[in-house]
């Protein structure tokens, strides 16, 4: 009998859907916002793009680390 080999999510396209889910929410955000004071639009958009790409790409991280042990967890189980 063969086992199967649990189910592991692909990180590479998590990682990058996150990064990018994260860089519009935060251009949204900026350009939908209260102006900022010393900045310019375009550095306002750059500036809460890369800060929401982090959180976009550190949510992701967790949701794969997530969803790869409860696979693992499970396939252990039977």
């Amino acid at each position: 009998m063969s086992r199967d080999l649990p189910r592991v999510p692909n990180f590479k396209r998590l990682l990058i859907g996150g990064a990018i889910i994260g860089i519009v929410i935060g251009v949204i955000v900026s350009v939908l916002g209260d102006e900022a004071q010393g900045y310019s639009e375009t550095s306002a958009a750059l500036y809460l793009g890369a800060l929401g790409a982090m959180f976009g790409l550190a949510l992701a991280a967790l949701l794969g680390i997530t969803l790869d042990w409860s696979g693992r967890r499970s396939e252990s189980r039977r």
